[in-house]
């Protein structure tokens, strides 16, 4: 079994429960869309973006919704998270095509708010 397949059979990381948290509560999909935790379960063209060479430590996490789907992908800019105590993320979002829709930084508040950010 490959150590992917291995990985979405885990429980999620913290890293993982922080981007499924911004993705829902700042509602950048419909309250109807179910989450894809299977890579083998996406379109071909989102299983492409998670096969780009990236940085250590990216996450994703995918929903779909009828014939629509929004893939995340995440990761954590230490220095800021570390200094400051809150949670810096660099999130990426694609549409179903593969193509990138948004990308930015957001940093979660202590009043659990997400708010955009320059790093």
């Amino acid at each position: 079994m490959s150590t992917l397949r291995l990985r979405t059979l885990q429980q999620p990381s913290h890293l993982e429960r922080l981007l499924e948290a911004f993705v829902t509560h700042q509602k950048f999909v419909p309250e109807e869309a179910y989450q894809i935790r299977d890579p083998e379960a996406l379109a071909r063209p989102l299983q492409a973006v998670l096969d780009e060479p990236s940085e250590a430590d990216r996450v994703w996490a995918c929903w779909a919704s009828g014939d629509e789907a929004w893939l995340f992908t995440c990761q954590m800019w230490p220095s800021r998270s570390d200094e400051s105590g809150e949670s810096l993320l660099h999130i990426n979002c694609y549409d179903g095509a593969g193509e990138l829709q948004d990308s930015g930084c957001w940093v979660r508040t202590r009043q659990q708010d997400w708010q955009r950010c320059v790093p």
